[in-house]
């Protein structure tokens, strides 16, 4: 292996131009794969942090109960009419994507603020929670446990500190940013079970936290489906519900962003396909003028896999050290992108999400991995034609 490797760089070092031109080649098309899959991942990941901060698509309230619509959020105003909470569940929609239940209990006496002070307990599932925790402005470093509340803007405590409700101790885990809605402006968020855990120090023990009973839910759309088709679907499966429809125009930039990121995956694979066609041409074209030095090896007892292994590993090599330029190059990019565009959204409070460290070393490796596949593949072929030649024919050039 290492002899060939030796005659691979001796034969790359040869011919330095068309060397050059091919590592550059593989090189710029490495780099626009690794900085589109990851900026692409980044703005997928950034996506779903802005998207779910405009709220849900729709909500699922029962019919009757109060409901506040503004421009980008959906929720459910506190009352006595309950929903079970496997009702979408068991409705098994095709149109919608996921849904999020609340529990929602407007109570007094609680300890917060002034005795009379009417304050909003909102119980979440943090795992299928996508309306709320996206405007966390902060919080503690680690998941949201049992007895962790989360505070609305319009609510002044320390991170971390000790906050009473009901006479028992919760620990404010993190504090929301401002909406712009009441609810989640005044309201204190939990999870279900801490907010059950806090039912029998209430005076009245609101229908809502009876096992299996959520306020509503907030629905968000699958992708193609629309508000219309949504909202006859869960009409006609579940009875006594009201459905009420969000801004329409977000539901369509979002599908449309999703189907465009699509569209540019789609697009980096056919340049990784056209990539993988233009070094199989160039290792022909190779091959076909060292016939004469490739019938010489084998008139020396070259065997054809040493002859197929010498073209894979210089094509190998070559590409491969073009798939470290590109990573290189598109690291570059990306800190530009971080320089200007992302300074830039940040400044004007739209989140950039950028992918972790961990992803990102791993679509580099994936990156220079397969710019080192398509050499190999690109070389093997052609490699594998001339090893079967006889080396007399080689050597005169014929065929």
């Amino acid at each position: 292996m290492r002899l060939l490797a030796s005659l691979a760089l001796q034969n790359l070092g040869r011919r330095r131009a068309r060397s050059f031109l091919l590592i550059a080649a593989v090189a710029i098309g490495s780099g626009v794969v690794f900085t589109g899959a990851t900026l692409m991942r980044s703005i997928d990941d950034s996506m779903a942090v802005g998207f779910t901060r405009l709220g849900a698509d729709m909500m699922v309230a029962p019919e009757g109960a109060l409901t506040n619509i503004t421009a980008a959020l959906l929720t459910v105003e506190p009352t006595d009419l309950v929903l079970d909470a496997d009702v979408l569940a068991k409705a098994r929609l095709a149109s919608i994507a996921r849904a999020a239940p609340q529990k929602i209990v407007r109570v007094e006496h609680s300890g917060i603020g002034s005795h009379h002070e009417l304050v909003d307990l909102i119980g979440i599932d943090p795992a299928r929670d996508f309306t709320i925790q996206p405007w966390l402005r902060e919080k503690l470093n680690r998941e949201l446990r049992a007895g962790d509340v989360i505070l609305g803007v319009g609510r002044d405590a320390p991170l971390g500190s000790q906050l009473l409700i009901f006479g028992k101790s919760h620990v404010v885990y993190g504090k929301l940013g401002r909406t712009g809605v009441g609810t989640h402006e005044r309201g204190i968020f939990m999870s279900f079970a801490t907010l059950d855990a806090l039912a029998a120090s209430m005076p009245q023990r609101p229908a809502v936290l009876a096992p299996g009973k959520v306020s509503g839910f907030l629905v968000e759309l699958a992708p193609g489906a629309t508000a219309l088709q949504a909202r006859f679907a869960i009409l006609s499966a579940v009875r006594g519900v009201k459905v009420v429809t969000g801004e329409s125009s977000l539901s369509g930039i979002r599908q449309g962003l999703a189907a465009l990121l699509k569209g540019i995956l789609a697009l980096m694979m056919l340049m990784f396909a056209s990539m993988a066609v233009m070094v199989s041409v160039l290792f022909s074209a190779i091959v076909t003028e060292r016939r004469g030095e490739l019938g010489m090896l084998k008139a020396i007892g070259a065997r054809r896999s040493q002859i197929v292994g010498m073209m894979v590993v210089e094509a190998v090599i070559a590409t491969g050290v073009g798939g470290v330029l590109g990573v290189t190059l598109g690291i570059l990019v990306m800190r530009f992108y971080e320089r200007s565009l992302v300074y830039y959204l940040e400044n004007i409070g739209v989140p950039f999400v950028w992918l972790d460290l961990p992803r990102t070393v791993a679509f580099a490796a994936a990156a220079i991995g397969l710019a080192a596949a398509i050499g190999a593949l690109g070389a093997f072929y052609p490699a594998w034609r001339a090893s079967r030649r006889d080396a007399y024919d080689l050597v005169r050039g014929e065929g």
